[in-house]
């Protein structure tokens, strides 16, 4: 999931980020599927993505996993390819992605299940598709 929404992907709020290049990098990566949503609810800790584990990751204990500050296409390329590689459950998390990992945005964090979003149930997701 690409949070696009008031402040995630502003050239407003972060000049030196090439917004476009995030979407077409993450759009290009080999076993991902990109939805891009709107506000996510994190905006103090733009740009947001989230990795939804794929039904293998699930059923291997994989949970959705938030990222934050996620402003450089390195870090970028290590989302994509950590879940085309299998995400959540079924593959390891990168030390370089450690620090980004953040609790779920305000809208789930006020009652609402982090874990309980899904492709059919939130309008975009990134997902391994494996």
């Amino acid at each position: 999931m690409l949070c696009r929404g008031c402040c995630c992907g502003t050239t407003g709020k972060h000049p030196d980020t090439d917004h476009q290049q995030q979407a077409d990098q993450l759009a290009d990566a080999e076993g991902v599927a990109l939805l891009v949503t709107e506000c996510l609810g994190n905006c103090e800790r733009s740009n947001t993505l989230v990795v939804l584990p794929s039904a293998a990751g699930r059923a291997a204990g994989g949970t959705v996993t938030w990222f934050g500050r996620i402003l450089d296409p390195a870090l970028t390329q290590a989302v994509a390819d950590w879940a085309a590689g299998g995400g959540p459950g079924l593959a390891e998390l990168p030390v370089l992605l450690r620090p980004h990992v953040q609790p779920p945005g305000r809208h789930l964090a006020k009652g609402g299940d982090a874990d309980a979003i899904t492709a059919a149930g939130h309008p975009a997701v990134l997902e391994p598709t494996a």
